[in-house]
């Protein structure tokens, strides 16, 4: 019991103080969580306390006051914590405005056995901060029409362990619009330095908008490692997740894998953005046991992916990989992986494949001003496996392009920069990339990819002839060896093919792809040296 504290007292904000580690709601001088949270609710009112409890409290809380639910740092010590084991889910937060603030101690809310959704909000305006929430189904659900909570905060001791759980939060469904969540720790412990799995971290169902996890504060960055399934399932639309680290450490230098993806957007969710321009909104997903990011799906469509880590550290300099780095799958349409202005491309560097897009339906996806295979500064080679590999009948997607910023980086990749394969994976444009320094081509074509779409000819340097196919766009590079490290232009072949390029070549090498009129692009031709005839 806090005697310092009277009912009615003062002119600030209702405040309740937690002094009992108790799960019970009984009039034995000591107030508990439960009893604290139907408080602020109305549920219960302070005329039904005893006069110890009614201690704990001042102003007067109920379902019309913004009302903060404190606890007693004697019996939750910061250091150490007490624990409040449930035995059942605690009252929702109803009636909006209300706060569960941890801060200054060490509040462990246990639900015992995986059963429990142990805090739920059902209203608005509401806030959880400086919380560890273990052992419950559901750590945190915000159920569906519940608007503009903050789960965590930016300051020292604002932010939340959830970890340990079935499911971390939930963000449940139509009307869940504009929460946020940062400062957390999501599938780590409180040091931010070991695996304490939940099966998923952050869950974001249909019809959720506007939600953001994380943010551009140094504190708004939420740690969601360690996760057995993914860290970040995104079935809404028009959500952001920024300033994250999603399979690292809490410095970013250390895998501690998500058993699955990093992010996955899921079928129907359009419109999300990850990432963005600036250092500060940058998300490192790194380290994860499968993808780190995965867009599958029909009606994926929409969704921007920028400025991006994806397989190396937070200083974009150090190697950690994920099996792949980013998968377009089964049916997304018209996504963008990075953009043409200064900060938006991201570092795809040392995964297994790093963009996989593949399968039927799979169409209209833009992959532009992306460094693949390189680190941050676009100079230290770090490369996938495979930089970009299209197949099973994806089609009509982009690579890169010929407009100011919209070329890839594509190199030191251990096998090809761009592989497009199968008799169905046709219709894909790759224009206006540095493609160079691959360990094998630096673009594929197989078993009938784009067509296989036969390469120009090059028969003179100065200036540069050849013939490729008829009326086909013709693009001309330069390179030390047979890739494309610097786009020069481009020209139309005539009717008869023939073409014939008038515009400076820096070389050493000169090569060409040719582009046909369904969008289907070559591979490189042979090179020939710049100033040959």
């Amino acid at each position: 019991m806090l005697a310092l504290l009277s009912c009615g007292g003062g002119g600030g904000a209702p405040t309740i103080v937690v002094d009992s580690s108790a799960d019970t709601d009984s009039r034995d001088g000591l107030v508990t969580l439960r009893e604290a949270i139907s408080l602020a609710t109305g549920e219960l009112g302070v005329a039904d306390l005893d006069s110890e409890e009614a201690d704990n409290v001042s102003g007067e809380p109920g379902a019309d006051s913004s009302d903060t639910i404190t606890f007693d740092p004697s019996l939750f010590p910061a250091a150490d914590g007490g624990t409040i084991a449930l035995d059942e889910s605690l009252p929702p937060l109803s009636t909006g405005a209300d706060i569960i603030d941890g801060f200054g101690a060490g509040v462990i809310i246990d639900g015992v056995d995986i059963s429990l959704e142990c805090i739920t909000i059902s209203s608005n305006d509401n806030a959880l901060k400086g919380l560890q929430i273990k052992n419950c189904l559901v750590g945190v659900m915000i159920q569906p029409g519940a608007q503009g909570n903050v789960i965590g905060g930016p300051a020292e001791g604002e932010g939340n362990v959830i970890s340990g759980n079935d499911e971390g939060i939930i963000i449940g469904g139509a009307g869940a619009d504009n929460n946020v969540v940062k400062g957390n720790l999501l599938g780590v412990d409180a040091s931010g330095t070991q695996a304490l799995n939940n099966r998923n971290g952050v869950h974001i169902h249909p019809e959720a908008q506007g939600n953001l996890i994380g943010g551009t504060e140094p504190g708004d960055r939420n740690i969601i490692s360690g996760n057995t399934g993914v860290g970040i399932t995104i079935r809404g639309s028009a959500n952001t997740v920024q300033g994250n680290y999603i399979g690292t450490d809490i410095n970013g230098t250390a895998a501690i894998p998500n058993g699955m993806e990093g992010i996955w957007i899921a079928p129907g969710a359009k419109d999300n953005v990850i990432g963005g321009s600036s250092a500060e909104e940058r998300n490192v997903i790194s380290g994860n046991e499968l993808f780190g990011l995965n867009i599958s799906g029909n009606g994926a469509t929409g969704n921007i992916v920028k400025g991006n880590y994806v397989g190396v550290d937070a200083t974009g300099n150090t190697a950690l990989r994920n099996r792949h780095g980013l998968v377009i799958s089964d049916g997304p349409q018209n996504n963008v992986i990075g953009g043409s202005a200064p900060g938006e491309g991201n570092v795809i560097a040392a995964n297994g494949t790093g963009l996989l897009i593949r399968r039927e339906g799979t169409s209209g996806n833009i992959i532009i001003g992306n460094y693949i295979g390189t680190d941050a500064s676009g100079s230290e080679p770090m490369g996938n496996a495979v930089g970009i590999w299209l197949l099973q009948e994806a089609y009509d997607n982009t690579i890169g392009g010929t407009g100011p910023g919209e070329g890839n980086v594509i190199t030191a990749n251990n096998v090809s920069g761009v592989h497009v394969d199968g008799s169905g994976t046709v219709g894909n444009t790759i224009r206006g990339n540095s493609i160079h320094s691959n360990g094998q081509q630096g673009i594929l074509t197989t078993e009938g990819g784009n067509r296989e779409l036969e390469p120009p000819t090059i028969t003179d340097a100065s200036p540069v002839r050849g013939s490729a196919c008829p009326n086909c766009t013709v693009d001309i590079y330069s390179d030390s060896g047979s890739e494309g490290e610097v786009y020069e232009g481009s020209v139309v072949a005539g009717a008869d093919g023939s073409f014939t390029f008038e515009g400076d070549v820096s070389g050493p090498n000169i090569t060409a792809t040719a582009t046909d009129g369904d969008g289907n692009t070559s591979a490189f031709s042979w090179p020939l040296i710049a100033g040959a005839q």
